[in-house]
């Protein structure tokens, strides 16, 4: 007979959910080449105080340390004294390494391999949840980085498709340059391209003065010069449009690498950077205003990390990833690396080109070459439609989602990314409801919040990026104030996990409701709100609420019946 398995304990379970999450920490670090040293429950007086260290990472003169907290929510006793505690090793960086060459005798090499001013030392805070820090908290502990679960699930995931190489998307994060890491030198690397074909103006269909030039390029300079925007990595950015990487579709194209060997024959597509530079046969700088046809010279690229923007192509770079010793294939793509010569095209950019402008050219070149491939997930071809058109209403309602996800009320619900996938979706919410509510030309006989915004709506459709903003920060505000009042009324649905009241379909039902009530109410305060949707009697339980997908007008009807005492047919 089968022994009946224990259950565990709530300690037992939090344990393992701590052993779990310092694994995942660990990985990213050691599976990017980082070496590991284990300090949890170490103790040692640095300076004026007694300090205990989770973990420490160290890549050449990189060292990361690293506190991890399964706390809740914010934690702010815990945060100042990993501050101070971070302040004192700062002071005290000799005392810290003599403890840590004790404790690691056989990490000392690495701990004294450079003179103690070249280390560079980064303080790192990752919590199992969403601390909920505001601007005043992050610039009161302005010596620590927090990594948010989204970020951590971001990095694990990059980490197990593209290893080793993973370490330049951890040098981007922590905004380190190439002369930074290592051995310092005073020379600037420059790869020169031999033979590039630069376009004529007239034949790339481009008249804003992006310039167009297509060379060969090893995979390994790629591969350790490239970035990609992806929409669900760490950024603070509305302009980025990049899906997130793909680990099975990159295994099987290394695998065809591998057994191959042959280069890929369709071009990658990339954003050059404004450094890099033409040289006649002279040695002498040609401008690129002055490359007229396919004239004879050579293309300079600066030999520096996360340089070179790409567009199209990141599965095909990556591919050729530096993998561990353990990797079965790594043997023959670290030869194919170098060997391999990938068609590159390059734009490049007018210094002066504003990064919207750029950001609008290179998403909509991504959504032209993907329209025909892979399916492009909903919530990407909606951050291209915002980027590509910021004033549309799916572009103004996509940034005011983003606004309210940094607001108390939806603070940190929305899936911005797709490495988050327990949060609200947004892509119906834009689609179905948001879009009419926000939109500066509403529909005939329609209004929308545009029509009592008291802002300059003339410098908004001139098509002003500051009078945008300001409009959005109101939208914004108002959706703040009625969804604080449907929190306030229906506190303990808003608060249940198994509660419908923040699926998709009640927010598009209120969020429609809300729309079809403006042309009667306008403009009103919380306590408005707060007033009428007390009135408003809907069970949000999972067996109770019956509305679907496809009836989010059916429930804004009963809003509008029960709370705004108006008639559905009459709005």
């Amino acid at each position: 007979m089968r022994k009946k398995k224990k259950k565990l304990t709530d300690r037992q379970l939090a344990q393992r959910r701590d052993a779990a999450f310092r694994r995942k920490i660990r990985t990213i670090f050691t599976s990017a080449g980082f070496d590991h040293l284990n300090t949890l429950n170490k103790h040692k007086k640095i300076g004026n105080r007694v300090i205990e260290i989770d973990s420490i990472f160290i890549y050449e003169n990189i060292i990361l340390i690293c506190e991890d907290t399964g706390a809740s929510s914010k934690d702010k006793d815990h945060i100042r004294t990993k501050k101070e505690a971070f302040n004192e090793i700062k002071e005290n960086l000799s005392t810290f390494f003599e403890w840590l060459c004790e404790l690691f005798p056989d990490s000392e090499e690495c701990l004294r391999r450079y003179g103690e001013e070249r280390y560079m030392v980064f303080n790192l805070y990752f919590s199992q949840n969403e601390l909920n820090l505001s601007k005043d908290d992050l610039a009161l502990y302005d010596n620590i980085i927090f990594i948010d679960p989204q970020t951590l699930n971001y990095f694990h995931r990059i980490s197990q498709s593209i290893k080793l190489s993973s370490r330049y998307e951890i040098f981007r994060f922590l905004d380190l340059k190439k002369d930074q890491v290592g051995i310092s030198t005073s020379e600037a690397g420059k790869k020169t391209i031999k033979a590039p074909i630069i376009y004529p103006k007239d034949s790339t269909g481009l008249y804003n003065g992006v310039r167009v030039v297509s060379f060969m390029m090893s995979a390994e300079l790629l591969l350790n010069t490239c970035y990609v925007l992806r929409k669900d990595n760490w950024e603070d950015s509305v302009w980025l449009y990049q899906r997130l990487i793909d680990t099975e579709k990159i295994k099987k194209i290394r695998r065809f690498l591998a057994e191959k060997g042959e280069a890929f024959y369709n071009n990658i597509i990339v954003a050059l950077p404004n450094t890099v530079r033409f040289v006649g046969s002279s040695g002498d700088a040609i401008s690129i205003e002055r490359i007229g046809d396919y004239e004879e010279c050579k293309l300079e690229i600066c030999d520096e990390w996360n340089s070179i923007c790409v567009i199209d192509g990141q599965h095909r770079i990556f591919a050729h990833f530096e993998g561990p010793e353990n990797d079965a294939l790594e043997k023959k793509i670290s030869k194919l690396r170098k060997r391999l010569h990938l068609l590159v095209t390059g734009l490049i950019f007018p210094s002066d080109m504003p990064k919207i402008e750029r950001a609008q050219i290179q998403s909509q070149i991504f959504s032209d070459i993907n329209s025909n491939a892979k399916s492009v997930p909903s919530d990407v071809l909606l951050h291209i439609q915002m980027i590509g058109n910021p004033f549309s209403d799916i572009g103004i309602a996509r940034r005011i989602i983003g606004k309210l996800n940094k607001e108390s009320v939806f603070l940190n619900m929305f899936r911005l990314s797709l490495v988050d996938e327990s949060k609200i979706k947004v892509a119906s919410i834009i689609k179905f409801a948001l879009r009419y509510l926000v939109a500066i030309s509403p529909a005939d006989g329609k209004v929308s919040l545009f029509t009592y915004w008291d802002g300059d709506k003339k410098a908004v459709l001139a098509k002003e990026d500051d009078a945008l903003e300001s409009y959005i920060d109101f939208c914004a505000n108002q959706l703040k104030l009625y969804f604080s009042a449907v929190k306030k009324n229906f506190r303990s649905a808003w608060e249940a996990n198994d509660s419908k009241i923040l699926s998709v379909t009640s927010i598009n039902g209120f969020i429609i409701a809300f729309t079809r009530q403006l042309e009667s109410n306008g403009i009103q305060d919380f306590n408005f709100y707060d007033e009428k949707l007390k009135s408003l009697n809907v069970d949000f339980s999972k067996d109770v609420f019956t509305y679907t997908s496809s009836q989010y007008r059916k429930f804004s009807n009963q809003i509008l019946q029960e709370a705004f005492k108006l008639e559905p047919d009459k709005v």
